[in-house]
């Protein structure tokens, strides 16, 4: 029986947007950032929020939303100069109560417009929504978990694949008591055409994966998966392993590191995959350092370790639009860092604390985060 036609539809909602003033009191016109963000800047409850820059140049911003009943999730488009379109709500049902930066929905950019967000439901199901037209219109949201239990399933992470098929990873303790994080698996599933593919990449291994650290998936332009999480060993070590695939079959998960941090619960620090290695936060010293390495037979380099001046936040994260960057949370200042040579080299040390999210669009830097349920935003000049 052939499958039926997805329509994508524009599930338009109203919000209570701020309306900006064409000048203020004093006839000066209102800021860059308010002329940008301030239709949301004067919202409340507004939390996980992440701007992203598309190949045609228009700017994605995803955010989580408390309304009336629930949770929610909204995509919006701002194309060029112009405002933000009217948001459009992605999720059915309501979305995961949880707003800590590491639990935030996933989003990924593929060929021809398209925008994959991927979240966890209030009932902790994995859900996938596709888009077209650069964000313009997203189809219905899919269910990627094929089972029908309540387990703790958390912290998606999505990519397309060069065939435009959408990939995501997530922590999934269907195995596990009710209600517990632990024991989990990595899940994966596959969709392309409306159809999902599930399968387990840690089914062969007998200790736990990590229940609440962010999996990390990347597809490169020839098809290469690169999959980084926290793992676990039967002798108490959480560290990180990462999964690849060239075409065949995903690989068993292969450990980046000799053991270094032994520890009975789970940080909340995932990993990420940049410039052929990967960069993960690590506590085994009893304070966070951001560590790298490209070697699992070597002990990794240490790039950041927290000072009495100087404290890692948010795990490191791609600059949308300046892919070679990393973002670096940390109080008093975070980071922005990228690759040079054969080291990597601090391009920003002056990154307010709050920032969780950062794009680079027309030689302007867009830095975007939450605090205290509002969205904070700056823009600033790429080389200040």
């Amino acid at each position: 029986m052939p499958r039926p036609t997805v329509v994508l539809v524009a599930l338009a909602v109203m919000l209570p947007l701020l309306a900006l003033p064409a000048a203020g009191a004093d006839g000066t016109a209102p800021s860059p950032v308010d002329r940008l963000f301030g239709f949301l800047t004067a919202a409340e409850e507004v939390h996980q929020s992440q701007v992203l820059v598309q190949s045609d140049g228009s700017l994605l911003l995803v955010w989580i939303q408390k309304g009336p009943y629930d949770f929610d999730l909204f995509a919006a488009r701002q194309d060029g100069d112009g405002e933000f379109s009217h948001p459009l709500r992605l999720n059915h049902r309501g979305a995961n109560r949880y707003t800590g930066d590491e639990a935030r929905p996933s989003v990924a950019l593929g060929p021809d417009g398209a925008v994959a967000v991927a979240w966890t439901a209030a009932n902790h199901d994995i859900m996938l929504a596709i888009g077209a037209e650069y964000g313009q219109a997203f189809g219905a949201p899919l269910k990627l978990n094929q089972d029908p239990g309540q387990a703790y399933r958390t912290m998606p992470s999505v990519a397309f694949a060069p065939d435009g098929a959408v990939h995501t990873v997530w922590l999934d303790p269907r195995e596990a008591p009710r209600g517990r994080e632990e024991p989990s698996d990595l899940y994966h599933a596959r969709v392309k055409n409306g159809a999902v593919q599930e399968s387990n990449l840690t089914a062969l291994q007998e200790p736990t994966v990590c229940g609440c650290c962010r999996p990390f998936i990347s597809i490169d332009g020839k098809g290469h998966f690169d999959i980084a999480f926290r793992n676990s060993t039967s002798s108490g070590y959480r560290d990180i392993s990462r999964i690849n695939r060239d075409g065949g079959s995903f690989s068993e998960p292969q450990p980046t590191s000799p053991p270094i941090w032994k520890l009975g619960g789970c940080p909340m620090a995932g990993p990420i995959v940049s410039q052929g290695g990967t960069l993960w936060k690590d506590a085994s010293t009893g304070s966070w350092r951001l560590l790298w390495s490209t070697d699992a037979e070597a002990d990794p380099a240490v790039l950041y370790s927290d000072r009495d001046d100087f404290v890692l936040t948010h795990s490191p994260r791609v600059v949308s639009g300046r892919e070679a960057w990393v973002l670096v949370g940390a109080r008093p200042y975070g980071l922005i860092m990228t690759w040079k040579g054969n080291s990597w080299q601090t391009v920003r040390d002056d990154v307010p604390p709050w920032v969780s999210s950062a794009a680079v669009r027309n030689d302007q830097l867009l830095l975007i985060g939450n605090e205290d349920g509002s969205l904070r935003a700056a823009i600033e000049p790429l080389g200040r």
